[in-house]
């Protein structure tokens, strides 16, 4: 079994201060796609994993309400510590069981976190309380590349063969999946839904990916 270190309070003070925020071309990306299958109001999103609160925030300009959920009781306080919108709501939840009365959410993201979920007992909830036309977005981040004048490249190819080669055995299978596999396996791919595209950000040297479905 994985030990799920981001549950406790020192991981989750430690996403509060060091977790990236995602980029705004990402959301763009989103709310356009979800604009193309839907035009009517965006009341409500939901982001499940939440984490600390910074995927949940970038959504606020966007919805009347948004709610971040994660699992963890100590993400949660993290996240209620910094929030300072007031459309914005946070709550203990897992990702199998949604808080949302059916049909009732434009938008479900997850950021960085889906690898943690029984994804078709997600996929089937989120399906329950999306609009037709609503979107579920699943995205990660890659590692962040060092920076470091001429050297750079050289530097990235050392965190990269770290990662895939000299740690191999002591990485969480689903973190294998974000950052080497790009959430392309069969499981990320929502073949239940025949409306879906891949994305792709990149923001100074820090890569988002992920994969977008309408419900129809």
């Amino acid at each position: 079994m994985a030990h799920r270190f981001f549950e406790g309070a020192a991981h989750a003070a430690a996403y509060a201060r060091f977790r990236p925020h995602p980029p705004q071309p990402l959301i763009d990306n989103i709310l356009s796609f979800l604009k193309s299958k839907y035009t009517g109001a965006l009341a409500a999103a939901a982001d499940v994993g939440c984490g600390s609160g910074q995927t949940t925030w970038i959504l606020a300009p966007h919805f009347n309400n948004v709610t971040g959920l994660d699992i963890s009781e100590a993400q949660i306080t993290e996240a209620i510590k910094k929030n300072n919108a007031n459309n914005v709501s946070f709550k203990v939840s897992g990702a199998e069981t949604l808080p949302f009365p059916s049909r009732s959410l434009q938008v479900i993201t997850t950021g960085q976190a889906c690898h943690w979920f029984d994804l078709p007992k997600f996929y089937a909830e989120a399906d329950r309380v999306l609009v037709s036309g609503g979107v579920l977005a699943l995205y990660g981040y890659l590692f962040p590349l060092p920076i470091f004048g001429e050297v750079s490249d050289q530097l990235a190819e050392i965190v990269n063969d770290t990662y895939e080669n000299k740690l191999e055995g002591y990485i969480h299978q689903g973190s294998m999946e974000v950052y080497l596999g790009n959430y392309k396996s069969e499981k990320y791919n929502m073949v239940h839904y025949e409306d879906r595209i891949e994305i792709r950000c990149t923001t100074r040297r820090l890569k988002d990916t992920g994969v977008m479905a309408a419900k129809m």
